[in-house]
């Protein structure tokens, strides 16, 4: 898990003015007049860095999944649609990944989210990340991009139920495997999760045991957790309200997200060209960056509660 706390941070914004304030408060002045410019009119476009400070990590980032571990190759839609064992794999290690998701708690950035939303700023979020903690914090207005991990759904009549309840189901039918995560948790042991919610097991690990239920519904499809796996394409309808979202938006300001995926650059893209301002907030670079009106490059959790403070101070004091 990643949980990284800066000691300082110089940062930088990039614009076409080519702007390179010296402080924080530079910083924090431009974006709070940002903020105030696009009043009640501003799409958020999140990625996995706004999470990594609830203790879940991103793909790409310096303690990234990609970057500590050159060989890992996620899970494609094609193998958990096709093949038993791919699908025993992946249950098997998101059976031990789940607890520690399901307890993860919001960080000062899905906080300061919803304090900005609450003061009329935000009018929708989109996020790249399955996790739900927008939801812990109280944001309203969320498109989840690429799915959740709090549901599960039969992939032949679409029956949905809660992925708490699965878990359940999970624990009566593999004993062996509830042993192991009593052991896990009783020990104080943190496996490694990964960004799609599994976790990181030995490479001579056997899943052969490892049992999953059939539909409740009507008997013969198989459960699917309901995420995007790589490889499977994203839902016409939730393509549409994405598109909606950025039409109706005055401007953008993505955090937390290189963009790799096209299912996020082309949200950036239609928006750059119809006008609207970019802002980009991300540790690193992203997709997106010769599109960005302006790009501020530090981690969120650093900038954005300090953000949400200078405007509500600035409320009050008018008050």
């Amino acid at each position: 898990m990643r949980i990284f706390v800066p000691i300082k941070i110089v940062p930088t914004i990039v614009n076409s003015n080519a702007i390179k304030p010296s402080s924080n408060i530079e910083v924090i002045q431009r974006m709070s007049n940002f903020f105030k410019a696009n009043n009640g009119k501003l799409l958020i476009l999140t990625g996995a860095g706004v999470s990594t400070d609830s203790g879940i990590p991103d793909y790409r980032g310096p303690q990234g999944t990609y970057v500590i571990n050159k060989n890992y190759k996620p899970i494609f839609y094609h193998e958990f649609a096709g093949q038993h064992r791919f699908r025993q794999r992946y249950w098997a290690r998101s059976f031990l990944g789940w607890p520690p998701v399901q307890k993860t708690k919001p960080n000062s950035s899905h906080i300061a989210f919803t304090q900005l939303q609450s003061l009329g700023y935000i009018q929708n979020i989109v996020t790249q990340n399955v996790d739900g903690l927008h939801q812990k914090a109280g944001t309203k207005n969320i498109l989840e991009l690429h799915g959740t991990l709090h549901e599960v759904h039969c992939m032949q009549c679409g029956h949905i139920q809660k992925r708490s309840n699965y878990q359940d189901i999970l624990n009566e039918l593999n004993p062996e495997w509830k042993e192991f995560l009593n052991q896990i948790e009783s020990f104080k042991i943190k496996p490694k999760v990964r960004p799609d919610g599994d976790v990181d097991l030995p490479s001579n690990t056997s899943y052969e045991t490892f049992r999953y239920p059939s539909c409740d519904q009507c008997k013969k499809g198989i459960y699917k957790p309901s995420i995007i796996f790589f490889g499977e394409n994203i839902k016409s309808s939730v393509k549409l309200i994405a598109s909606d979202m950025v039409k109706d938006c005055s401007a953008i300001m993505v955090v937390g997200s290189s963009l790799v995926t096209y299912s996020a650059f082309r949200l950036i893209k239609s928006a750059h060209d119809s006008g609207k301002n970019i802002v980009i907030i991300n540790s690193g670079e992203t997709r997106g960056d010769n599109l960005a009106w302006l790009k501020i490059e530090m981690l969120c959790g650093d900038i954005l509660p300090l953000i949400s403070q200078q405007i509500t101070e600035l409320i009050d004091f008018q008050k």
